[in-house]
């Protein structure tokens, strides 16, 4: 008995301390208190000690900064008006034409009054009064872990003060809310045709309780243009006729055919007159033109199309929305679809409804962020047209038919609905950084690719165009990338150099002209168009960031041709144009345009002469250029104007002017087939060094190699009655202009017949210089000239259906290959007979380490390894965003993923912060699960061994 009574309370004290073991070792185990986890450095046991209290503050946070009244009708966006708003205010049209947001100072549909009345998405600002509980959420978030007495406290304070609020408002806001209603009216009557047509769209209006459908009748016929014929008489209120906005008729009660105006609420024909019927909230009044008995007339949908036509920053008229198709009710004006288009394409319109009707201010423009409304300078104002007409009625009163089209055009009055241009310029279309082996023409004449020195073959022929295609006209080829481009007509081409096929199609604003020379310079690849236009377009996806304005046609010589060399230079591109015909040229203008934004930096007009043909050099600050006249004079390539007194060489000048690498010399080629050598002095003032006669006739320009200049043209022989002509290559030496070599035979046979009009490609390889050039007669094959022999060979002649006449020049691609078209519309490539495509001699390295990158889309793998791939590094920034580029967005999930750990921590799930210490912290967390049940079993162990001793001493 005395063991017995010894042990019990022994085996008592066991029992609660095994107890508590359990328990401790359980709850350490399972969630590791804020101070374990501090010391150990994990954050998600901090976040999950904390987060019962954070997650209260939480919701006290959402609570208090509801703003009161926000789920009782507070008013939205497009829909009720603000209090002291006139009831026309209210107006908004629901039905064809979507809610608008009013614009400032209009009375417009939709009219809401302070726009900052809610904050996006629904939420409203913070009101004055609920400071208490935003501080706490604040202090909350802030901390992490509120002392969790004081928060309860201040969370209860909060919520009593956001719900006195709001419990305040929502009854003031009710109380609001009871004196309006919101009802919606049209008016159903025949159009010009008798269908069934809506003289006024279902229009939603806003009425004070108690109005009849009299009032919200006079409303509509205010808001809708109506001109109706209603009142008040002994009966009652009264609608005798409504005006027909097709017509003109007045229309009333029709003996004939039983018709009137009858009213019908919530689609039921009435039995009470308009002043009799009090309005409900959600009632809907149709007036229909129909006879007793009839129902309301079922009013047809059909397709109309609306567009906006504007300037774009250069002045092009271009579409700031294109001719978008609008599904519309029989009896939608003008103005409702045009608001429906204004929406659908993101346009900043300034329009509402005044005392005149339905007005339209202005648009945003989409180019330059203007308002452009009425200009007092130009005249220019939105003007309407429909289907191509400028309209006598205003949008409001003009209704729409199937298949009408409605256009906004930024014109002046009288004028004809502007011809927009054909592409639709993105200034922000991204430009690749590309090098190019041949940028324009004649800019890489000297060239120091491997090119051919034995026989050749035919790599390809693509034809650009039809043969028989007078019309079109095709330009000198240029390479960028790994790419060939060409124009034709109002197109540029991209083309595999391998395979001659097209990778790509850019449109053009306006065709090229005869002559189109080319230049890539910053991304984009720059075409000279008709009219005196330049078109950029980027050379990876050809798309167009800019264009020109049209330059002024003039009086004698018409339009102006863009037939210069393009001279880039400084960020700019300098060129010149000609408005001429086949004998003369009338006048011109010399244009400096950025290449960054196609803005026209300056234009000087040349009223005696064009620039046909011709084409400056940069000298400095200067640009030295000749004209029709023969004169070549300095221009300040900043400002445009012309710097000293010039120089009269005494012929037309249809040649690009050449710089010497002195710096302080040029060279020019006039008509009558001279070389002249100008001094450029620091002032601009101009003197001929020098001059040799090398031809009889030459437009060519020359190219400078090694000290001497190659220049073609053409000789002729004989009197007026036996003339005989051949075209003529000469070597000359820059220093001092003797004519080392004239070549006018190839393979033996004279030149009959031929100009050599093309720029000479010249390539030094193994010591000797080899001369590639074109003629301007049959077959329009390739010649090249050794210099130092005799006479030069044609190492290629198209098949008989490509024989044409060629005054082009040929392009040279990184490996070699030369290409050019001829007269044929066909474009040629050549390279050198070998096992890899060209010359078995020994070839220059063609890695590039300014490799340019690959551009976007698909591109053809080329057949020829020596053709240059552009992009095949890992730095294309036009890639995917892969790699480096693409750990932003994967940061910002793992963050949304920690905050979305640290409020469920109390489900045992620790939060993992982002980066290489996941794995860590995950092994800190279990390691300290482990720890607390070893220690836990050990003192069930050391217990167990303590009871075991007491009961043998006992």
């Amino acid at each position: 008995m005395l063991r017995s009574h010894k042990a019990a309370p022994c085996c008592g004290v066991a029992r609660h301390v095994v107890t508590a073991v359990l328990l401790a070792a359980i709850t350490v185990a399972s969630v590791p208190t804020a101070a374990f986890a501090e010391a150990l450095g994990i954050e998600g046991a901090v976040a999950a000690a904390s987060q019962p209290v954070a997650s209260e503050a939480a919701a006290a946070s959402d609570e208090g900064t509801q703003r009161p009244g926000a789920e009782s009708g507070a008013p939205v966006a497009g829909g009720a008006a603000p209090e002291g708003a006139a009831q026309d205010d209210a107006v908004h049209v629901e039905q064809g034409v979507p809610e608008e947001e009013a614009v400032d100072g209009s009375a417009g549909a939709g009219a809401t009054g302070d726009a900052q009345q809610e904050a996006p998405g629904g939420l409203a600002d913070e009101p004055e009064g609920s400071d208490g509980a935003g501080q706490l959420a604040a202090g909350a978030t802030a901390t992490g872990r509120p002392d969790s007495t004081q928060a309860g406290a201040d969370r209860d304070d909060a919520a009593e003060d956001a719900s006195a609020v709001e419990s305040a408002d929502s009854q003031e806001k009710d109380a609001e809310d009871a004196q309006k209603l919101n009802v919606t009216l049209a008016v159903v009557g025949p159009d010009a045709d008798g269908a069934h047509a809506y003289w006024a769209p279902s229009t939603s209006l806003e009425m004070e309780d108690g109005s009849t459908a009299a009032d919200a009748s006079e409303q509509l016929f205010k808001r809708a243009g109506l001109t109706a014929d209603y009142g008040t008489g002994d009966y009652g209120w009264y609608l005798n006729t409504i005006t027909s906005p097709y017509t003109g008729d007045a229309l009333g009660w029709d003996q004939a055919t039983g018709k009137y105006w009858q009213l019908f609420v919530n689609g039921e024909a009435s039995e009470l007159g308009a002043g009799g019927v009090t309005l409900k909230a959600g009632d809907v009044v149709t007036w229909a033109y129909s006879a007793f008995g009839d129902g309301i007339p079922t009013v047809g949908a059909f397709e109309v199309s609306v567009s906006v036509v504007g300037p774009d920053a250069n002045g092009n008229n271009v579409t700031w929305a294109s001719n978008t198709r609008l599904t519309v009710e029989n009896g939608t004006a003008a103005a409702a679809a045009s608001e429906l288009l204004f929406k659908e394409a993101g346009l900043k319109a300034d329009y509402g409804t005044g005392s005149y009707g339905w007005y339209l201010n202005t648009i945003t423009s989409p180019y330059t962020g203007d308002a452009l409304g009425w200009d007092q300078a130009t005249g220019k104002y939105w003007q309407l047209f429909v289907n191509g007409t400028a309209s006598e009625l205003g949008a409001g009163s003009v209704m729409l038919k199937a298949g009408d089209a409605v256009t906004w055009a930024y014109s002046a009055s009288e004028e004809d609905l502007p011809e927009p241009l054909p592409v639709v310029p993105d200034p922000d279309a991204p430009r690749p950084e590309w090098e190019s082996a041949w940028p324009g023409y004649a800019s890489g004449s000297n060239t120091e690719a491997a090119t051919p020195t034995g026989e050749v073959k035919e790599s390809w022929v693509s034809s650009i165009k039809d043969s028989a295609d007078w019309a079109t006209y095709v330009s000198d080829p240029i390479y960028v990338g790994s790419y060939v481009y060409i124009a034709a007509g109002a197109k540029l081409l991209q083309i595999d150099p391998a395979t001659g096929k097209t990778v790509r199609e850019g449109a053009l604003a306006a065709p090229i002209d005869s002559i189109a020379r080319m230049v890539y310079a910053d991304g984009v690849v720059v075409v000279p168009l008709s009219g005196g236009r330049l078109q950029a377009l980027t050379a990876d996806a050809l798309t167009t960031v800019w264009v020109t304005a049209k330059l002024p046609a003039n009086e004698q010589g018409g339009e102006q041709q863009s037939l210069s060399t393009l001279i880039v230079k400084d960020g700019c591109v300098y060129f010149g144009t000609a408005a001429a015909d086949w004998s003369d040229s009338y006048g011109g203008y010399l244009v400096c345009v950025d290449i960054k934004t196609g803005s026209v930096k300056w234009k000087t007009e040349n009223a005696d002469a064009g620039y046909y043909w011709a084409g400056a050099a940069a000298i400095g600050s200067l640009l030295v250029m000749g004209d029709d006249t023969g004169f070549v004079y300095a221009v300040d390539s900043q400002q445009g104007t012309r710097v000293g007194e010039g120089l009269d060489l005494g012929a037309r000048v249809r040649s690009t002017v050449v710089a010497d690498p002195d710096g302080s010399t040029v060279y020019v080629v006039t008509v009558n087939g001279v070389l002249h050598k100008v001094r450029v002095g620091a002032d601009g003032e101009l003197s001929e060094a020098g001059k040799v006669q090398f031809a009889s006739a030459s437009t060519g320009t020359p190219t400078l190699a090694g000290g001497r200049l190659y220049v073609g043209g053409q000789l002729v022989q004989g009197s007026s009655g036996g003339q005989a002509r051949c075209g003529v290559l000469a070597v000359i030496d820059a220093k001092t202009l003797q004519v080392e070599h004239s070549i006018t035979s190839a393979d033996g046979t004279a030149l009959e017949g031929s100009n050599v009009m093309s720029a000479p490609v010249v390539s030094t390889q193994g010591g000797a210089t080899y001369v590639y050039f074109t003629a301007n007669s049959l077959p329009g094959g390739v010649y090249r000239y050794r210099v130092g022999d005799a006479t030069a060979s044609r190492i290629y002649t198209p098949s008989e259906d490509k024989q044409n006449y060629c005054m082009g020049s040929i392009t040279v691609g990184p490996d070699g290959s030369l290409y050019y078209v001829n007269d044929s519309g066909a474009l040629f490539a050549i390279a050198g007979v070998g096992d890899d495509g060209s010359d078995d001699q020994e070839q220059p390295e063609t890695d590039n380490p300014d490799k340019p990158e690959k551009p976007e889309g698909d591109t053809p793998e080329s057949e020829d390894d020596d053709v240059q791939n552009p992009g095949d590094d890992d730095t294309n920034p036009g890639g995917d965003g892969s790699g480096d580029g693409g750990s932003k967005g994967d940061g910002d999930e793992r963050d949304a993923e920690q905050a979305s750990g640290a409020l469920s921590a109390t489900a045992g799930k620790n939060v993992r912060k982002g980066g290489d210490t996941d794995g860590e912290q995950e092994d800190s967390v279990r390691m300290l699960s482990v720890a607390g049940l070893v220690a836990g079993v050990i003192g069930l162990v050391l217990i167990g061994a303590w009871l075991v001793r007491a009961r043998r001493r006992a």
